[in-house]
């Protein structure tokens, strides 16, 4: 390997890899994103083009060196997107889906809402300019203090179990009367007493959760989701339990977890995850930060099919995905922003050249 060119490709290797820290990932993207060809490269100019690419990176790493890195780019609105087969550094000849509409006609990212459904059944739209809902005492509260409006009369309703559900396009943080925190992704909903009574703290999730339990030794928390239960008792996990999955995910962060499901039961350290299917719980190694990359404002994918992939925005962003050509099987690895628009977030996925895009209201195309 020319040595000239070992430094910058052992960090791209780190990148496609999930290996990079942090700042490597900030460097390579804000490197990325200043490097442009400036043409379509035809397929006897890849080699060169590759070549002057790293020669490029490299003489942005020396540079990097007298500077202080950049800190971690979860906001940029375009980041780094790849194929699994490799980098592609070069410009192509379609028209984009931020040429086919216009601002008015661009969809925004979701953002913080939910509904509090009360045992009464009475329910409350949880404010969108807070972050979170606190249970304490039976009362309810934001996460800065303010008082929750209840309708009408609702001091025994709200002493009871309770509700909180997000929609299409929300997300929502849960304080539990023991002070343990949930993060809730879109569409999910979690099932909770306004004070926990009895020897476990039992709650239930539909949807996709991450919790911090806090700590009791003589209090087990227990989570039950899609045909698995999982018990704790103090740590920090994610829950993947949609019904359109083909697996639950139970990733360990912090701590230690039991997950038993109908034909047996595993326990988790961290950086492990237990994926459920058909009744079998088997355990892998993973980057953890794959699961909660959604908590932290991107999205994260990892070899995953144009499926997967779309599923994910059409939940964040509320659209119906349709597919007008079979979908490619090209699996797709990189990170983009959760919180740009969606033109944005589809306009690095055409860059790859394996999908473009139409856009009709909120319903998104697929085309090969």
């Amino acid at each position: 390997m020319n040595m000239e060119f070992e430094r910058a490709e052992k960090l791209i290797e780190k990148y496609n890899s999930g290996k990079a820290k942090p700042e490597e990932r900030a460097l390579l993207e804000s490197w990325y994103l200043k490097y442009k060809t400036g043409e379509t490269l035809s397929p006897e100019d890849l080699q060169q083009e590759h070549d002057l690419g790293l020669h490029k990176l490299n003489g942005y790493l020396d540079g990097a060196q007298k500077i202080k890195l950049w800190p971690r780019i979860a906001s940029v609105a375009a980041i780094l997107l790849v194929l699994s087969a490799g980098l592609y550094f070069y410009n192509t000849r379609y028209i984009s889906i931020k040429d086919k509409i216009s601002l008015a006609q661009d969809i925004p990212p979701g953002k913080n809402t939910a509904i509090l459904t009360l045992a009464n059944g009475k329910t409350i739209n949880l404010s969108d300019a807070k972050r979170g809902v606190v249970v304490k005492e039976g009362k309810l509260v934001y996460n800065d203090g303010t008082g929750v409006e209840s309708p009408g009369n609702d001091k025994q309703a709200s002493s009871l179990e309770m509700t909180a559900h997000t929609p299409r396009g929300g997300m929502y943080n849960v304080t539990l009367p023991d002070g343990t925190i949930v993060m809730l992704n879109a569409e999910s909903s979690l099932k909770f007493p306004s004070v926990f009574v009895g020897k476990n703290r039992v709650v239930e999730l539909q949807g996709e959760a991450y919790f911090e339990v806090t700590k009791d030794k003589v209090h087990p928390f227990v989570v039950k989701s899609e045909g698995q239960t999982i018990e704790v008792l103090g740590t920090h996990f994610n829950v993947n339990s949609y019904q359109t999955n083909r697996f639950v995910k139970t990733t360990l962060l912090e701590g230690s977890v039991k997950v038993k499901g109908s034909n047996n039961e595993v326990v988790l350290i961290p950086g492990q995850q237990a994926k459920l299917g058909a009744g079998q719980l088997n355990v892998q190694q993973v980057d953890p930060e794959d699961a909660v990359s959604w908590k932290n404002g991107y999205f994260r994918f990892n070899d995953e099919r144009i499926q997967s992939v779309m599923q994910q925005i059409a939940r964040w962003y509320n659209i119906e995905v349709v597919y007008k050509d079979n979908p490619t099987e090209e699996g797709f690895t990189g990170t983009i922003s959760r919180s740009s628009n969606i033109s944005d977030v589809l306009s690095m996925l055409e860059r790859t050249k394996t999908v473009h895009f139409d856009i009709e209201g909120r319903r998104v195309m697929v085309m090969n």
